[in-house]
């Protein structure tokens, strides 16, 4: 197996699994917080994809779906935002944006994603974007900040689901 043929198993696999776990759910078993702070599971869903947007297009030189299909204006919210450093009450905010939107947001950021890298190869994989950091390669981010990160939100979604007595995809 390539590294190309790797991310691409390996980003599919996370997108499918993290989009089946909350597709079904409610908007109220979305915006559940186990306590004050606590992220919900429909902040934890939305922020993942948003980071992947960013990142994924960012690779291709283009602007993420969030911005070229106004997402933002879709769902209300401020078009620079990721929730990275979001407090209790923005991420309630983004909690309570209608659920299905945010899912559907989810399969156009997936499906773009999955895309780029069925034509990726492995030079383009191991080719660092940004030359003040050689080591960062597209891999290096992939590993980190979509893989990682990805399976990170995914346990905190079952978890939550958990917590709420309901069963959750393998």
């Amino acid at each position: 197996m390539s590294l190309a043929e790797f991310v691409l198993e390996s980003v599919t696999g996370l997108n499918t699994t993290m989009i089946d776990d909350v597709k079904d759910l409610t908007q109220e078993q979305a915006a559940w917080q186990p306590a004050p702070g606590a992220h919900p599971i429909a902040f934890a869903f939305w922020h993942f994809y948003r980071v992947q947007d960013d990142l994924v297009h960012s690779f291709q030189g283009k602007p993420s779906i969030w911005v070229s299909q106004k997402w933002y204006e879709k769902l209300g919210m401020d078009p620079k935002v990721n929730g990275g450093g979001f407090n209790d009450a923005q991420t309630k905010e983004v909690a309570a944006r209608p659920l299905a939107e945010l899912v559907e947001y989810a399969r156009q950021v997936a499906r773009a994603s999955e895309d780029y890298f069925r034509s990726a190869t492995d030079a383009e994989l191991l080719r660092a974007p940004n030359p003040e950091r050689p080591r960062r390669t597209i891999a290096v981010s992939v590993r980190a900040f979509l893989i990682a990160h990805g399976w990170w939100h995914t346990g905190e979604i079952k978890y939550l689901k958990g917590m709420q007595g309901m069963p959750f995809a393998y």
